[in-house]
């Protein structure tokens, strides 16, 4: 499958019904790969209004884990409230908020704000629990000599 040749849903549909779609080429992939990002209008009855969020990209899925994510000796902690507030500010598009906005907002929202993670794990297809067990079952040798998260406090940012 070149660069010159599209293949219809239909014919798409098809390959996959016989088990897989054709190889694609480098040039391919990059061209298509942004369309599998999506956006979303979502209500949020809470807050009296609908707002507009976006699936993350490969790239902004892994900042969100590793602000969210540190290591006390060969304990993984983790620091929801950060991976969270980061998330709500790289997925919601529509208003757009700055970081002590979220912050303000993640101190006096409760049910409307989790309506809005949800949404935004679901749209993206992040399974936060999944990444923790991960992590428990699984240390990579060297992760208790990094930074740990403070109680509350920021993975991978200074204190500063």
């Amino acid at each position: 499958m070149g660069a010159d040749k599209e293949l219809s849903a239909g014919e798409a549909r098809k390959l996959t019904q016989q088990g897989h779609l054709p190889p694609g080429s480098v040039e391919h992939i990059l061209e298509v790969a942004p369309k599998d990002l999506k956006e979303e209008v979502i209500d949020v009855p809470e807050w009296e209004c609908s707002i507009k969020i976006k699936s993350f990209t490969a790239s902004q899925s892994a900042a969100i884990r590793e602000r969210g994510f540190g290591f006390k000796g060969e304990e993984t902690t983790v620091a929801w409230a950060e991976m969270e507030i980061t998330q709500f500010q790289m997925g919601v598009i529509e208003p757009k908020f700055t970081e002590d906005q979220v912050r303000t907002l993640h101190l006096s929202s409760g049910v409307g704000y989790q309506r809005v993670i949800e949404a935004m794990d679901k749209l993206s297809r992040l399974d936060k629990e999944a990444l923790r067990k991960a992590r428990e079952e699984f240390p990579v040798e060297g992760e208790s000599e990094k930074t740990p998260v403070p109680p509350g406090g920021n993975a991978g940012e200074d204190e500063s």
